[in-house]
């Protein structure tokens, strides 16, 4: 069954039962619920499906909360409504958004409920006859998923609550917030486990499923973001070596409605207009004009064919502004099914070419031609040794490249954070930060069930 379409509703019942307001969004589960529904292999199916599903939401790929803490963050896009909503976005955007902002409270909720959605069907798989290549992979999948959303609460909050087990609500409680490396640990092994646990693809029916190599390739951004660099290039270079994917002749291809999925596409998440269940309102689109920051757009170089992926298209019947990277034409409900690009080759190659560039700068090695495939395909002439010559400068470039790259991809925050960029960056376009705001207040309704400021406390600042 292609994950682009609904799984049963029944299932959303059984898992939605499981995901109040109590901490980490979990309440107890009936024990009718849990033991009687996992008794086939169809069964697991669903409930994978339903993992998945989480990723679908307006509050994390299928909408704009997770790129109001990602992309807004940064310095490349702004909301510039402070009256919409009490200003709940535009305070995120201009660091002035506190622990009882609803879009940081919403992305809380909903990544740990895709944690618990994993963590259920986890604890339940060894109960289901099966084969155990079908038993492998549906975990391999799931600790994808559930990689994928811690990846996401330690990159936004620091050290969080680590939570491998589907535990009723008075458990959960003993789950105070973990050491960042210790999170870190544990999306790792996940991930080593997803990259021999998946298959290299699916058949065109089960698109969108975790496969090895977007399991390598994220797990090559979670050493990258620690600093490790030789296992980053080493798993990176992985990708590479499969040969499973490759840079389309242009940026424009990568984001064709009709070519979604295509060879560039390590993970997305699907969505349709074929179900009305799985549409989405246009991504990263305003109504009350330009929200790219204007030294962004002039930034690029003449001939950068990708300048015009963030320029605005109005569609017919709105008055709605779309970069074009993301315009899709709306179905007859108004909706547009437009894949989120999670992870794709030209992300991994720029970060091989910073992976080797950070373990020793070599003018005429590797990194270099991996830099030029992303810039070259873009219509630019390829750097030479000569304008690269040190490692600060190689760094400067790949760093640059990745903004010109991947805008409006949910990149970009985490790049600055990962570079110690952070400030500087906010700097340049008029907002000063301090080092308290590199990472997001804990939600307070999580801080008050817990009421622990030694096990649990908020985060500096807040």
């Amino acid at each position: 069954m292609n994950i682009r379409y609904l799984f049963p509703s029944l299932l959303v019942l059984f898992l939605l039962q499981a995901c109040g307001d109590d901490f980490l969004n979990l309440t107890p589960v009936s024990a009718p619920n849990v033991t009687n529904f996992y008794q086939t292999e169809n069964d697991v199916r669903n409930a994978v499906n339903a993992a998945y599903s989480t990723l679908q939401s307006g509050d994390l790929y299928g909408g704009r909360d997770l790129s109001d803490l990602t992309e807004y963050r940064g310095d490349i896009a702004f909301d510039n409504d402070p009256s919409a909503s009490s200003g709940i976005r535009f305070n995120i955007d201009r660091f002035l958004a506190g622990s009882t902002n609803e879009i940081i409270e919403d992305v809380w909720q909903r990544l740990y409920q895709t944690i618990y959605r994993c963590n259920l069907v986890l604890d339940r798989l060894p109960e289901v006859v099966m084969s155990t290549e079908a038993a492998q992979q549906y975990e391999g999948e799931l600790r994808f998923v559930r990689a994928l959303a811690y990846f996401h609460a330690v990159q936004l909050w620091g050290p969080v609550p680590l939570v491998l087990t589907a535990d009723d609500t008075e458990t959960s409680r003993l789950h105070l917030r973990q050491p960042v490396p210790e999170v870190y640990a544990a999306i790792e092994q996940d991930l080593d486990f997803a990259a021999t646990a998946l298959p290299a693809s699916w058949p065109a029916a089960e698109t969108g499923r975790a496969t090895a190599g977007a399991s390598r390739g994220l797990l090559g951004k979670v050493y990258l973001t620690q600093g490790d660099y030789g296992r980053a290039a080493g798993a990176l270079e992985t990708v590479v070596e499969s040969q499973v994917y490759r840079l389309l002749p242009s940026v424009a291809e990568v984001f064709d409605p009709a070519n979604e999925y295509n060879e560039e596409i390590l993970f997305a998440v699907v969505f349709t207009t074929a179900n009305t269940a799985e549409e989405h309102g246009y991504f990263f689109n305003s109504a009350i004009g330009d929200f790219i920051e204007p030294t962004y757009r002039s930034s690029f170089r003449e001939g950068d064919e990708r300048a015009a992926t963030i320029e605005l298209i109005t569609p017919p019947g709105t008055a709605t502004l779309v970069p074009a990277k993301y315009f899709e034409e709306r179905s007859t409900t108004g909706n547009v099914g437009t894949d989120f690009p999670v992870l794709r080759y030209a992300d991994v190659l720029l970060m091989l070419a910073e992976a080797l560039n950070e373990e020793g700068y070599s003018p005429d090695g590797p990194a270099l031609g991996y830099l030029n495939a992303v810039h070259t395909r873009a219509g630019l002439p390829a750097y030479t040794p000569a304008e690269l010559p040190d490692q600060l400068a190689f760094r400067n470039a790949v760093l640059q490249e990745r903004c010109w790259e991947l805008p409006l991809e949910n990149h970009r925050w985490y790049d600055l954070l990962r570079t110690g960029r952070a400030s500087s960056a906010l700097a340049a376009v008029g907002i000063d930060i301090s080092n308290d705001d590199l990472l997001f207040p804990i939600p307070n309704s999580q801080v008050l069930i817990y009421d622990n400021p030694d096990g649990f406390a908020q985060n500096p600042g807040y």
